[in-house]
């Protein structure tokens, strides 16, 4: 007599395959129920309890490999029923008959939230629902939800994340901290790491979402653990790691705009336990979303990408492992930069076409970004309770563009910047975990060099005007943190980091003749070189309390801290700006709802920010960037989540952020001041939040189906201190929707997703230096895709 069990996943469900045997049933009519629990992609599912009831009542778990057997079951009828935390109970009828072979769908479904892990405090993993900081991760399937690949467009997905591009270089903004300063000598004021190595130039922040397992967005000064230049946060990009269980994948895009990406992954053991590797490719192309009317098989905003990753890891003994890995991506295509007139400025007549997303240029925009690098991660346990782990990176960027800088189809200024840097980094950490205290030491040593040739054709007077930095930078820093358990419930943490940091500048620049020999205009040039230093003491304080098993408060003070810099176009020495500092209050809890149904975390905090870094284009090829004086910034952070139910999840985020200067002379286009205190932060909408719904069923016997909308909106947000009526965006919210249906195993899947479904029309950034007009870089249009993805 025989019996099957078939079960069919649902999520991230109990794919089992359960079998009753047992000799022939006119000699022995006892049998045995036994069989194998996997999970969908087929490793062993362990530990679940099992139990029958009916002529007999069993009951045990699943050993380490997954399998189980009830021996000696006298025929009759059973009751089946599986058990595992965090899923529902399933219960099944079983009939044990001479002769027969019964099948039964058993499906267990998620009955509580998905346990987040992150490694920001760098102790280790840790639950983002016991750690006291403003923490928030977007996993890999969040991220193919909507096919969301660089930070720009899943920027949305956190609170108070905005993100602005400009040209080649990305400005990455957290809770209104966000520098625009974008050239050598400058910083970002918040910090992007991939795989734990920090990213220093604002074009390395396009990197591709190639082989993420997660995105981690930590909120608020990061002075201590993280130090250089994470004043506003820190977005940390986790790649997939490598272990012994083969994985293929294979995705493929077809989308509107011509788009078409193939992205292929494998990952295995090379050597059973001791090497595993993986590797991963994705080439993609999609032409841009706004027309240039003047060059019509020229749009702008498109994409042309090949990347790829690859990852060793090599275990040396129990207790010590090696991972080494190294990513190259190529980026071309045809840059669009704020190139939507906004408003013609006085004196001038051009074309401003109606629609929204086209323009019309006198230069063919072009862009190439080449950005590659190596990482060298050790790990040793020292002892049972005692970590040490070195990073070791090394990255290089070759960042080159040609835009048209009037934003008009007039041929009056043609910018072409050509950036060449190389970086080198180590960290070097050890951290313990003790009953009552966890503790980590660490230093930390970056070098970068970079050099960056801007070049501005001016076609009316036939110059350029020339600007030829090259700036070295070294980083040094030590940093300690500890976290004390002062009773049961209520633990302390002190952390304090001491930074030195160095920046020397060669600078040279003038104007010249455009036609050749293209000689210097007489007592124009210029040549020199400084130096700044600047050190820094950065604490941390934070106290947290468990009110009961699933809630946990805490307070924390942080202070923050970026270093000075030159302002390139300054024909003299001595024309730098000064470092920028924040000391950031905060209050937050979090919260696990509904026997882990439902999660809620709340954050409250206040910013007191002093010489913010500010850069303002004064005119062609000169920029002025200046301390403001005094910001605070004030906010309130609500992020729930919920399993409701029926196979429905929602959850989002509401923020509200209240930036102001305090006392601030702004400079804008021709040397005009202001005084601007009262006004906004550049990129820092007062309300902004995110809705999402997603219902999973089966579809008859083996296909699951998943639904997702997804909902963003903003307030007003400001591209300059002067929070004018025309650099703005009004408010405006987007829409997203997927569909996914495959089967169970998850073998293979069909998605189909939409961005923008509305198609809403709204600015990500703007630029006034230009003399024809204001203009403003149009959002991504509506974007609709579908793709085949492939598991083995």
């Amino acid at each position: 007599m025989r019996a099957h069990l078939i079960g069919m996943a649902l999520r991230t469900i109990v794919f089992a395959t359960l079998t009753a045997s047992g000799a022939a049933a006119f000699a022995q009519p006892a049998g045995t129920l036994a069989g194998s629990l996997f999970d969908e992609t087929g490793g062993a599912l362990v530990n679940v309890f099992l139990d029958v009831r009916g002529p007999v009542v069993r009951g045990q778990q699943s050993d380490p490999t997954g399998r189980f057997e009830f021996r000696d079951l006298p025929p009759g009828d059973y009751e089946l029923r599986a058990a595992l935390a965090g899923f529902e109970s399933i219960h099944r009828a079983v009939r044990i008959e001479s002769g027969k072979t019964t099948s039964v769908s058993l499906t267990m479904i998620l009955a509580s939230l998905t346990q987040a892990v992150v490694t920001a405090a760098k102790t280790g993993t840790t639950d983002v629902q016991s750690a006291p900081v403003a923490i928030s991760t977007i996993p890999s399937t969040a991220l193919s939800r909507f096919a969301l690949r660089t930070i720009d467009e899943a920027a949305a997905q956190t609170p108070l994340v905005t993100f602005t591009q400009n040209t080649t270089f990305g400005q990455l903004s957290i809770r209104g901290i966000g520098a625009n300063a974008v050239f050598a000598g400058a910083d970002p004021s918040s910090a992007m790491y991939l795989d734990g190595v920090y990213l220093a130039r604002p074009a390395m922040a396009f990197t591709d979402f190639l082989d993420v397992e997660r995105v981690e967005v930590v909120r608020g000064p990061q002075g201590t653990l993280y130090g250089r230049n994470a004043l506003g946060g820190a977005v940390n990009l986790i790649p997939k790691a490598p272990s012994n269980d083969f994985e293929a994948l294979a995705r493929i895009t077809i989308g509107n705009l011509a788009e078409r990406r193939a992205e292929a992954r494998l990952s295995g053991a090379l050597k059973r336990d001791r090497l595993m590797g993986s590797l991963a490719f994705v080439r993609g192309v999609r032409d841009g979303y706004v027309r240039d009317l003047n060059h019509p098989d020229h749009r702008l905003g498109g994409d042309d990408l090949t990347a790829a990753r690859g990852q060793l890891r090599a275990v040396l003994s129990p207790r010590s492992d090696v991972v080494l890995s190294t990513d190259f991506s190529d980026q071309d295509g045809r840059i669009l930069s704020n190139h939507k007139i906004l408003r013609i400025k006085p004196g001038f007549a051009v074309d401003n076409p109606a629609e929204p997303r086209d323009v019309r240029l006198s230069t063919i925009n072009s862009s190439s970004v080449r950005h590659s690098g190596a990482m060298a991660r050790v790990t040793s346990q020292l002892t049972p309770s005692t970590m040490l782990k070195s990073i070791t990176g090394f990255r290089r960027l070759n960042n080159r563009y040609v835009s048209d800088a009037d934003v008009s189809e007039l041929d009056l200024l043609v910018s072409r910047i050509h950036e060449q840097q190389h970086q080198w980094s180590e960290e070097l950490t050890v951290s313990g975990r003790h009953p009552n205290v966890t503790w980590v030491v660490g230093t930390f040593i970056f070098d970068e060099f970079d050099q960056q040739s801007v070049r501005v054709d001016q076609h009316a007077s036939r110059t350029q005007v020339h600007l030829g930095p090259r700036v070295n930078a070294t980083s040094r820093a030590a940093f300690g943190e500890t976290t004390i358990q002062l009773t049961p419930t209520l633990s302390g943490t002190v952390g304090l980091r001491y930074t030195r940091e160095q920046k020397d500048i060669e600078n040279m620049g003038g104007l010249y003749g455009l036609d050749p020999p293209m000689a210097p205009v007489a007592g124009s040039t210029y040549g020199y070189a400084d130096s700044i230093l600047h050190t820094a003491w950065t604490p941390r304080f934070v106290v947290s309390m468990k009110l009961s098993k699933d809630t946990m408060t805490y307070l924390s003070a942080t202070r923050g801290f970026k270093s000075g810099g030159f302002n390139l176009s300054s024909t003299e020495p001595g024309r730098g700006f000064a470092p920028e500092w924040a000391w950031n209050y905060e209050g937050g809890i979090k919260t696990t709802l509904m026997n882990g149904r439902a999660r809620i975390n709340v954050a409250v905090f206040q910013m007191d920010y002093t010489n913010l870094q500010v850069q303002t284009p004064i005119g062609v090829g000169v920029f002025d960037i200046s301390n403001a004086a005094a910001a605070t910034i004030q906010g309130l952070e609500v992020e729930p989540s919920s399993r409701i139910g029926g196979g429905l999840e929602a959850g989002g985020h509401l923020a509200w952020l209240h930036a102001t200067y305090d006392r601030y002379v702004a400079v804008g286009s021709g040397g005009v001041t202001r005084d601007v205190a009262g006004n906004r932060l550049n990129n820092a909408p007062e309300w902004s939040g995110r809705l999402w719904l997603e219902w999973t069923g089966n579809v008859g016997r083996s296909i699951r189906m998943t639904l997702t909308a997804d909902a963003t909106a903003q307030s007003t947000v400001f591209y300059t201190p002067f929070n004018d009526t025309i650099q703005r965006s009004l408010p405006y919210g987007r829409v997203g929707a997927r569909g996914e249906f495959g089967p169970n195993n998850r073998r293979w899947a069909v998605n189909v997703y939409a961005r923008n479904v509305t198609n809403t029309d709204y600015i990500t950034g703007a630029f006034g230096a230009s003399p024809v007009a204001f203009g403003g870089r149009p959002g991504p249009s509506r974007q609709t895709g579908i793709q085949l993805i492939i598991n083995r």
